[in-house]
């Protein structure tokens, strides 16, 4: 611990000692008012003087030895912990008292001529009830208020465990997906690919290329990439997947100008499969798809954009890779990311929100 921290720490304690010292010194002279005890003194400040110096005493001794007892205690039956800490306070209250009771003798001079001994006694039956009523009181609260801290930091464990706990299941869902899709996908385009060798050799080589260029993103480990990044694999996907599809797919894809962000890998890609599997798939007609990347109010927006009949948020199966890929982004980004569907004009456009990078 650093000499400042120390220092700032001590004062704290300190200023807590003596507005707790204040608070007791004030209602003993009230309670003492109002059940016209005998004081040492007429005199309202030199009784509030005396008492306080009785009760800074004794609260000292109570701050520094009840916490030390309370940690070797902490296991103990509760009856004999509670016996202990009480007979505790009874002590500190007596030996505080006594000390006092020499201190205030010597400094204030009003009352120098009332024996030590005469003031303790007059003292101790106030001191006492005083000590054993603030010492229980203050350590409920401490008791109490370690009970909170213990219950917040086993909550905010509990929290962190299931986001890892929700992160991992994700990345597990994720593997599952690719280890289904990759496959299939590969298939597919080696086949287009040896299609490709005799008619159209140079178109073949550029498939190689960026299935070759989707390999080594698949096998990156990252947990994001940049938008760039991610179009052009988009790009690379598509090109692939019109060797297979021809004329029934079309596609256009623009981003704004110095876009900055970063996406989960391959989540546009995840978009753009569901268009192909869903509408391209089921149609004779094909797909046409518009990929828009633009900025907008502190984030990007990646929307895919198909001609398809269209579906609800709701119709999303558990799992699937919208379901997975909207896992991935709260998991990442938290409420600061989000994957929204719109439907209009006879097309359908899921578009994923991010916040946008300085």
């Amino acid at each position: 611990m650093t000499v400042p921290l120390m220092v700032r720490r001590w004062a704290i304690v300190l200023l807590k000692l003596a507005g707790f010292t204040l608070i007791v010194t004030a209602a003993v002279v009230v309670v003492s008012g109002l059940f016209r005890a005998t004081m040492p003194s007429p005199s309202l400040r030199i009784n509030f003087e005396m008492v306080f110096e009785y009760a800074l005493i004794i609260g000292s001794m109570a701050w520094l030895a009840m916490p030390q007892l309370g940690g070797w205690t902490e296991e103990w039956p509760w009856p004999l912990r509670w016996a202990t800490l009480l007979i505790a306070l009874f002590l500190l209250g007596t030996a505080g008292t006594a000390v006092g009771s020499i201190a205030i003798h010597h400094t204030v001079t009003e009352i120098q001529w009332i024996p030590a001994r005469l003031l303790f006694h007059r003292a101790w039956r106030i001191a006492i009830p005083t000590t054993m009523i603030a010492g229980v009181i203050t350590t409920l609260v401490v008791a109490g208020n370690e009970r909170l801290k213990l219950s917040q930091a086993a909550l905010q464990e509990q929290r962190l465990e299931r986001e890892r706990a929700e992160k991992l299941a994700a990345e597990a869902r994720l593997a599952s997906l690719t280890s289904r899709v990759q496959p299939h996908f590969l298939f597919n385009t080696l086949n287009s690919i040896a299609a490709l060798i005799r008619e159209n050799p140079a178109q073949a080589e550029q498939s190689v290329e960026r299935l070759a260029a989707l390999l080594r993103s698949s096998l990156d480990s990252s947990e994001s990439i940049s938008i760039k990044q991610e179009l052009k694999l988009v790009r690379d996907y598509l090109e692939i997947q019109k060797t297979r599809w021809s004329e029934r797919l079309t596609f256009d894809i623009s981003a704004e100008p110095d876009l900055c962000g970063d996406l989960p890998p391959f989540s546009v890609q995840t978009l753009v499969e569901n268009s192909l599997k869903h509408v391209a798939g089921q149609r004779q007609q094909g797909v046409d798809l518009r990929i828009r990347a633009s900025r907008q109010n502190g984030h990007v927006i990646v929307s895919v954009t198909d001609d398809g009949p269209g579906f609800d948020a709701g119709s999303m199966k558990p799992g699937g890779g919208l379901d997975i890929l909207q896992t991935r982004l709260s998991a990442k980004y938290g409420d600061r990311a989000s994957l929204e569907f719109q439907r209009g004009n006879g097309r359908m456009t899921v578009q994923i929100r991010v916040p946008e990078s300085k």
